[in-house]
């Protein structure tokens, strides 16, 4: 007699989302203060410099009007009122400004230095820390423990292989950005030295939109490696007790195998985030803006935050790598 196949196992976004909300409630109810505290001080962790908070981020002129003033700049750089065409205060403005730089070459060298170095260490450290708390929720989340310090020893080595590659795409994100910046300066000097008189500034935007277009595509899969890396290759670490270019590769095949999931996990995510971020907003303004501060904002709202990490946790499970089993206490 013909032996059975064993059964193959269902691969499913949607029961995932299903497993994550009993999972979630199973670990965070009844609710206990303590618990919550310290897991929405993981949460946090785990979203320091990944993430934005929303509140207020512009501020308006006297008349209340911001976009006023853009037209004035438009009227005042663009051209004259009879339209006629662009006038010379534009090339003046960019003269006198790449004059000054000339002027300040030195320091504005030494500040430009100082400014990347700067920033590149502060970056990495908060790359840092938010690869330690990738790790730290992601213990929290599948183990439904609240521990800080277990954690932060504990998955310290796959945390630091972590950060190498979260803090390369940040680099990498970081070039094309100088460089497409870089970009426009050179065709503002032309422009201020009449080195591009006899270009029409349609030629110079076609010239531009393959720099801008590589910019516009490379960007958005900078944003979708990074959420790969964090949903997927870091609890790959965990489940397979390897290192994050190890986990990038297994990632990497079960894309391949499954790319049907990752796609509708990837569009079902989008929707889970904005309705998380108007239950925060909601929330933040009918308690007076004290839901927005962090820390509070992410024990507050632990639930979602819950859900969402414990989401791909299960998703994975179901292709066969289960995260829980590598967990020791």
């Amino acid at each position: 007699m013909a032996s059975l196949s064993p059964a193959t196992p269902r691969i499913s976004p949607f029961d995932a989302a299903r497993g994550a909300i009993e999972h979630t409630k199973r670990h965070l109810f009844p609710f206990r203060f303590e618990k919550w505290a310290i897991l929405g001080f993981l949460a946090f962790l785990d979203q320091c410099g990944r993430s934005g908070y929303w509140g207020p981020h512009a501020q308006w002129n006297a008349d209340g009007h911001p976009h006023r003033q853009i037209a004035e700049a438009v009227r005042r750089w663009g051209g004259d009122a009879s339209g006629a065409g662009p006038s010379g205060d534009l090339a003046e403005a960019l003269r006198a400004g790449f004059g000054w730089a000339s002027a300040h070459a030195a320091w504005l060298v030494a500040g430009a230095v100082f400014g990347l170095v700067l920033v590149l260490a502060l970056a990495a450290f908060v790359t840092w820390i938010n690869a330690r708390g990738t790790f730290m929720y992601l213990d929290g989340v599948v183990s439904g423990r609240a521990d800080v310090v277990r954690p932060w020893r504990q998955h310290a080595a796959r945390a630091d292989s972590y950060f190498a590659w979260r803090f390369g795409l940040g680099v990498l994100a970081l070039g094309l950005v100088v460089g497409a910046l870089s970009l426009l300066v050179a065709v503002g000097h032309g422009y201020a030295y009449g080195r591009l008189s006899a270009v029409s500034g349609a030629a110079i935007g076609l010239a531009l939109a393959p720099v801008l277009a590589i910019l516009a595509l490379a960007l958005p899969l900078l944003v979708l490696m990074g959420v790969a890396l964090r949903d997927f290759v870091a609890p790959l670490q965990v489940a397979a007790g390897v290192s994050c270019g190890e986990a990038i590769r297994v990632f990497e095949d079960l894309l391949v195998a499954q790319p049907g999931a990752f796609v509708i996990y990837l569009l079902m995510k989008i929707g889970v985030v904005v309705v998380t971020g108007l239950a925060i907003v909601l929330g933040g303004c009918l308690t007076c803006c004290i839901g927005f501060i962090p820390i509070v904002m992410q024990a507050v709202f632990q639930p979602f935050f819950f859900f969402e990490r414990a989401w791909s946790v299960v998703l994975l499970r179901q292709m066969g790598h289960d995260v829980a089993g590598r967990l020791t206490v």
